[in-house]
């Protein structure tokens, strides 16, 4: 009887512990229900934050955001080429060359050759590059003759009948940029004189800088702007407008530094913006977009003979007018331009900063970025 009555006090227990108000299985309904509303809620909460998010994707596709930055207190383009502060679209697209003029007055003037003659400010033309890293090399390297390092350098295109290679700064051996050529760079009548330097090395620091800045500014905002004429005007006011070539001759800028200090002195007091001789690489970036646009059936015709569209002894085709063959006045003829750019092929030769061995610059300067 005491085990009976036991088991039956166990029994009990156990049976009120599994089915009494309190029991297990009425705990287990009860967690389960629990649970249930639980997944309902976080349920409930996907569904309107999936909805929230549904409705911001949705709101977004009516926004326009640039895929490009907007220059400080300047604008883009409706094909978001930037326009800087200071200066005004003139006409043109991406893929013909947009032109932008420093004058208001030249504003949707538009960029065919019979408006040139009446514009009044320095134009420039949109050079997109996509892809900057097939242009430079980031790497840190020391200058020839100097202590200055530079941290990036132009990966520069050679092309089939050049004769030289293209290196790192400091290699005197091969083309390269930024450096210094150590017969002329470092007299100074030329760093000093001329360019207002107090030494090479103050010079050699210069030149870094402004590369690295105008390397930075192409990755920024993919592209750059060249000037749309072959540098015009005087020593003491240079210009980018249609006019009589400013030359490293005579009485004039003399040499590549009179050059060169004249191609910073373009654009003034405007601090969103920098003109400087073009690089050797730009020139490249440019003949790449010239063959990926006006010339991509007829990319021979900007890598091998360039008759066809400049000003040359033997001028061919429509550029063969009356005057071709002899120095003229910078976009004397539409025939002699390409995507709104006067005068790259023929015409005058124009230097770049690029340097070779320890005495010459490459013959290709108008720039702006």
């Amino acid at each position: 009887m005491i085990t009976i009555i036991i088991l039956i006090i166990l029994s009990t227990v156990t049976i009120n512990a599994v089915l009494g108000d309190n029991g297990l299985i009425e705990q287990a309904k009860t967690t389960k229900n629990i649970t249930e509303k639980s997944i309902e809620d976080e349920a409930e909460k996907l569904n309107r934050l999936s909805q929230e998010f549904a409705n911001i994707m949705s709101e977004d596709e009516t926004v326009d955001i640039p895929k490009f930055p907007t220059p400080p207190g300047g604008s883009l383009t409706e094909e978001e080429v930037p326009i800087p502060s200071g200066f005004y679209y003139v006409g043109g697209t991406k893929n013909d060359g947009v032109v932008i003029s420093d004058s208001s007055a030249d504003e949707n003037r538009g960029a065919e050759h019979d408006k040139i003659t009446g514009m009044e400010g320095n134009q420039f033309v949109w050079v997109p590059v996509e892809n900057p890293s097939d242009y430079f090399i980031e790497e840190t390297v020391k200058l020839n003759g100097v202590e200055t390092t530079t941290n990036v350098y132009s990966k520069l295109t050679m092309r089939d009948g050049d004769s030289y290679t293209s290196g790192k700064p400091g290699n005197i051996n091969s083309v390269r940029e930024p450096d210094v050529l150590s017969s002329y760079d470092t007299d100074s009548q030329y760093y000093q004189s001329v360019l207002g330097y107090g030494s090479t090395k103050e010079m050699a620091d210069s030149f870094v800088e402004e590369y690295e800045i105008m390397y930075e500014s192409i990755k920024k905002y993919k592209g750059f702007y060249i000037g749309r004429y072959e540098l015009t005007g005087t020593v003491e006011s240079p210009t980018v407008k249609v006019g009589k070539v400013l030359t490293a001759s005579g009485s004039q800028a003399r040499n590549w530094y009179g050059l060169k200090k004249a191609c910073t002195e373009i654009i003034k007091n405007n601090t969103n913006v920098k003109s400087t001789m073009i690089y050797g690489v730009e020139w490249d970036m440019t003949i790449e977009w010239l063959k990926n646009t006006k010339f991509a059936e007829e990319p021979e015709k900007v890598d091998e003979d360039s008759s066809s569209w400049g000003n040359y002894n033997n001028s061919s085709e429509d550029a063969a007018i009356e005057g071709a063959g002899k120095p003229q006045n910078t976009g004397y003829s539409e025939a002699w331009s390409t995507n709104h750019i006067y005068d790259l092929a023929g015409n005058y030769f124009e230097y770049t900063q690029e340097g070779y061995d320890t005495i010459y610059r490459v013959y290709c300067g108008r720039i702006l970025w």
